[in-house]
């Protein structure tokens, strides 16, 4: 960009802090910020001062400075004045750029450039968006008009040189970037974004492997506050894209998710998404990204920063970069102030629950089994099935025929801790949910869907769980038997109580977030 010149405006009598281009952001000056990021755009800069203290930083980083402790310089007559200092320079475009939006780097500036270039007739200026909301009389009838606001943002404007024509066209900043420092308040919280990390999580989710992995990480995301997030999902995995976008998360959906991430330049990627590969670990590690895998027994293990097996209470494999068990289990939110069972002699409700997807339609098989019992003591039957889940109309057909009706089924699992909280007993999959129950003091009948599920061995009988192992033929008569002998046998269904109510689970989110910032 040999033919632009980007001027600063350093005028410490205008500053709205005391010092304010001198006093250090997050470690570095607010000059120092703009000619750093000005130097990323190009070597032709020019800081106009009033001050002998800025213009010796200017000369310190061999930038050239225009001094005069005597200029009168202010937002009205910002432009006449610094369109008569450049007038004499060579440079064809001049990009005059304020030190007090210092959110506003490099590459808004050359993205505001190429902008420029459309039409060079224009004084291109930054703006942010007011989000605005009119109310019209008529009629004694008040009408609501929403329309787009804009206020300028003084952080740069976009000229040719030797041009006489005011007019303006506005290039909008992103709302995050649009923090003008007018008061100690926006010093802070420019300081909070300066500081803030990336982080990215890497995550899967798809009829066959199930939602576990997309709740998991989103219940890691919202007790991550300081630092910006960031989700990206191979493109196959459209249910799992859906989710997060409706959370009002970034999400990117991409065929390429090693380019996509590396791309991204994150302090951190959180990979669940089962076993990684040694070649993916060790291309983030070589971009200096540091790199936390969940339940991941695969070859990138050997790599990577933290592994975090929270299923697997036995280590599968060795090393000092693993966290095993239970003990590192994060519940999802809505769990934390949740009501947990106290013992209860009599059943009243069971609850039935196989994973977003239930590939093995776990959850009709399971109802087979225990409608007829249930019947006949009125036990009320709650079913839930997540997204993902494909024999929907399988479902609801049995559902309508049969002739007990003190059933409710729904697919809204972000209900699920209230739904525990009215059922003594339940059916599951061998996968997270198993916790939630543990935390809610339910005993339960566990049926795994394959050989990775029946290997989380934390469901056994000494904390409270039947485990019928891996879904065959034969679970259909397995799942009658234990649930007649849950529902009839108190001393035994007592005894699961009291193994599984030595569990809690509600500090460990907290606890595992810290262990993942500390790496950054």
């Amino acid at each position: 960009m040999n033919s632009t010149l980007i001027v600063i405006p350093a005028i410490k009598k205008n500053a709205a802090i005391p010092d304010q281009l001198i006093k250090k952001l997050d470690g570095i000056t607010l000059i120092q910020r703009a000619i750093n990021t000005a130097s990323e755009i190009t070597n032709n800069i020019l800081i106009i001062t009033d001050s002998k203290e800025i213009s010796l930083i200017a000369e310190r980083n061999k930038v050239e400075f225009y001094l005069d402790d005597k200029l009168a310089i202010n937002f009205t007559n910002i432009l006449e004045k610094i369109k008569d200092i450049v007038k004499d320079k060579k440079q064809k475009n001049i990009i005059l750029y304020r030190a007090n939006t210092p959110l506003v780097n490099s590459n808004i500036l050359k993205e505001a450039y190429q902008e420029f270039l459309l039409n060079t007739k224009f004084i291109l200026t930054s703006v942010k968006k007011l989000d605005k909301q009119i109310f019209k009389y008529k009629d004694n009838s008040q009408v609501n008009l929403e329309n787009n606001y804009f206020k300028e943002l003084k952080a740069f404007y976009i000229f040719e040189n030797n041009n006489v024509d005011i007019k303006y066209k506005p290039f909008v900043i992103d709302e995050e970037r649009s923090i003008e420092i007018e008061n100690y308040q926006d010093w802070w919280v420019c300081e909070k974004i300066l500081q803030r990390k990336r982080i990215v999580f890497n995550v899967i989710g798809s009829i066959e492997i199930g939602m576990g992995h997309i709740y998991h990480s989103l219940s890691l995301a919202h007790e991550i506050t300081d630092h910006e997030i960031i989700f990206v999902c191979d493109e196959q995995y459209g249910i799992a894209v859906e989710k997060i976008a409706l959370m009002d998360y970034k999400v990117i959906a991409t065929p390429d998710v090693q380019k996509t991430i590396i791309d991204l330049k994150p302090d951190i990627v959180i990979n669940d998404i089962l076993n990684t590969d040694l070649e993916y670990i060790q291309n983030l590690k070589l971009n200096n990204i540091k790199v936390v895998n969940f339940e991941d027994l695969g070859s990138g293990v050997k790599k990577a920063d933290l592994v975090i097996n929270e299923l697997y209470d036995i280590p599968q494999l060795k090393g000092n970069n693993f966290l095993w068990g239970y003990e590192y289990l994060a519940l999802r939110d809505e769990f934390e102030d949740a009501t947990r069972h106290k013992y209860k002699d009599n059943i009243t409700s069971v609850l039935i629950t196989f994973g977003g997807t239930d590939q093995n339609n776990l959850t009709l098989v399971t109802l087979k089994s225990i409608i007829s019992l249930a019947q006949k003591l009125n036990i009320k039957i709650y079913i839930v099935c997540g997204g993902g889940y494909i024999f929907k109309a399988e479902l609801e057909i049995y559902l309508n025929q049969h002739s007990y009706k003190n059933i409710e089924l729904t697919y809204a699992v972000g209900v699920m801790s209230q739904i525990m909280e009215q059922t003594q007993i339940a059916f599951s999959s061998n996968g997270r949910t198993v916790y939630e129950l543990a935390d809610m003091n339910i005993p339960t009948i566990v049926i795994s869907h394959h050989e990775r599920e029946n290997g989380h061995t934390f469901a056994n009988l000494e904390k409270g769980f039947i485990n019928l192992g891996v879904y065959d033929n034969k679970t259909s008569s397995l799942i009658s038997n234990k649930f007649e002998k849950l529902v009839l046998d108190n001393d035994y269904r007592k005894v699961l109580f009291l193994n599984i109510s030595k569990y809690s689970f509600r500090e460990n989110k907290k606890k595992l977030v810290r262990k993942i910032l500390e790496l950054i």
